[in-house]
């Protein structure tokens, strides 16, 4: 890996990971969101088994659409509008929901979106030694709304979400010095300045969150795959760096992999601190990995894929 010392633990690590695959016995395995990925298909499969029930921390507007609570108040965090809104989608394509109560979620999205394509959260959220205050914004946000924009224009064929979409891609590509959410490898070390990478959490150094990078790549995917023929050259745009994406991450998983789990992001390695690690989104590291691999046929996905779902299989 060019000038990148191999990763070596400094930690024992094993009764960490051994408390949280006890935290993950009893919880929903991975295996009903694995399917071959298609981006105008029902997503991931949540439209069949991604839930949501009104609670203490979560509150459906007159919509029907959920808000969250933070602090004291219930806010639109853009990303699970945007889940709610490929939820929905699945449900629609399974004949569950109608084609506006689809639209509606995604059009909520579109009002959601800045001027300048970005998809701000409207509450201060703490993260690590980082305090963000309202108006920050991340990469997962841009790119799940990709991923329902471009899923909103194939069932209703309105070139608004076209546009939308293609803002929500500039905001997407532009690098974290100019308030983006687009950086490169080099806070792990500077042979790695030419692997780029979308952050969840746009901080400096960078943590690599790698749900948030994943579910970003899907949708870059989608954007391109569905806009193709009438957006060629943004849609292109958007291919060029799924690929780039995809060099990536076949260049960092292993660094997740503490052995038995993977990491949720790289601060055991750039900050130096214990891993951070998550009965939850170990399984959700597996099925996007399936996804991309279905649509990459990268044998490097494939094998992490299954390397990581044999350390939970039951």
């Amino acid at each position: 890996m060019e000038n990148w010392p191999p990763f070596t633990y400094k930690a024992n690590y094993q009764k960490l990971v051994d408390d949280t695959l006890v935290e993950y016995k009893g919880r929903q395995n991975f295996h009903s969101y694995i399917k071959n990925y298609n981006p105008t298909e029902d997503y991931l499969n949540w439209g069949a088994n991604k839930k949501y029930i009104e609670s203490q921390s979560i509150l459906f507007d007159p919509a029907g659409i959920p808000k969250v609570k933070y602090g004291n108040d219930y806010y639109y965090n853009p990303i699970m509008v945007s889940q709610f809104a490929l939820t929905l989608h699945g449900r629609y394509k399974r004949g569950e929901v109608t084609v506006s109560q689809f639209s509606k979620a995604v059009d909520l999205l579109t009002e959601l979106q800045e001027s300048n394509g970005s998809l701000p959260f409207p509450f201060t959220f703490h993260y690590y030694r980082k305090v963000f205050k309202p108006g920050w914004i991340s990469g997962m946000a841009q790119g799940q709304a990709l991923s329902a924009y471009a899923r909103a224009f194939e069932v209703t064929n309105n070139k608004k979400y076209i546009n939308k979409g293609n803002k929500c891609l500039g905001f997407l590509l532009k690098p974290i010095e100019e308030g983006g959410t687009l950086t490169s490898l080099k806070d792990i070390d500077e042979s790695l300045t030419n692997y780029l990478i979308f952050e969840k959490y746009p901080v400096e150094p960078s943590s690599y969150t790698l749900n948030g990078f994943l579910f970003t790549l899907l949708g870059l995917y989608d954007w391109w795959k569905v806009t193709l023929s009438v957006n060629k050259k943004h849609a292109l745009l958007a291919e060029k760096y799924f690929y780039e994406g995809i060099k990536t991450t076949k260049k960092i998983l292993r660094y997740y992999d503490i052995g038995g789990y993977s990491t949720y992001d790289l601060a055991h390695i750039v900050y130096k601190m214990d891993p951070k690690i998550y009965a939850t989104y170990h399984p959700i590291h597996i099925y996007l990995l399936h996804a991309l691999y279905t649509v990459t046929g990268d044998k490097i996905l494939r094998d992490f894929a299954n390397l990581w779902a044999s350390y939970i299989r039951n």
